[in-house]
């Protein structure tokens, strides 16, 4: 394996893998290329859309009734951030700039009939979306991006019309800057799972 095929091949487990921890184990990686300013622009522009594709898809197939599930959600979130902000897509033209709004606003709507979406979900895709690019455009907020309070909405709330349809076509597809809290370190480095567990997945429900 060279430096040419690594990132490739991490993409490619984390397209394929079932198991948790091995997920776990790719992300941390991940997460720790993007995070550093030098390895930032690591992987090759086509093969980083394919990652941000198979993020895209894994986050969306994860459960909300499950406490394995949301741990790995919270994972993939932290590890979405720093490509956000620091890779190529973080430069116009941004790729999938409204999928990615479409998801973050599916992720904190979403939830079970019997709890709300948990606070840290919550928190993390709130540093998500507050990426410059992925803001509403100037001219939006000239004429009025405000709630009821006068308070700017998030973009999330710019894009709530098909998130039914966005769902559902994500789980057919086919595939560390100075605003990083400390807490997203530790919490990645510390997320672990039992070797042999599968993640669990809507699909497979589903099905």
């Amino acid at each position: 394996m060279t430096y040419k095929t690594f990132g490739c091949n991490l993409i490619l487990l984390l397209n394929r893998e079932s198991e948790t921890s091995l997920q776990l184990l790719i992300l941390k990686v991940l997460y720790l290329l993007f995070g550093n300013p030098s390895t930032a622009e690591y992987f090759y522009t086509n093969d980083l859309h394919v990652l941000v594709d198979v993020i895209l898809r894994n986050l969306i197939d994860l459960p909300h009734d499950s406490a394995a599930a949301n741990a790995l959600r919270h994972t993939y979130l932290r590890v979405l951030y720093p490509i956000l902000m620091h890779s190529q897509i973080s430069k116009p033209p941004h790729y999938k700039r409204e999928e990615l709004l479409r998801l973050l606003h599916l992720l904190v709507s979403s939830g079970n009939h019997f709890a709300p979406v948990d606070e840290t979900t919550v928190r993390l895709v709130n540093r998500c979306t507050s990426v410059q690019w992925l803001q509403p455009p100037a001219a939006t907020a000239e004429h009025g991006s405000t709630n009821g309070n006068g308070t700017t909405n998030s973009p999330v709330d710019h894009v709530a019309n098909g998130q039914k349809e966005y769902a559902r076509r994500a789980l057919g597809m086919t595939v560390q800057g100075s605003s990083e809290s400390s807490t997203s370190v530790l919490e990645i480095a510390g997320h672990t799972a039992q070797p042999g567990v599968q993640t669990p997945s809507m699909s497979k429900v589903a099905q």
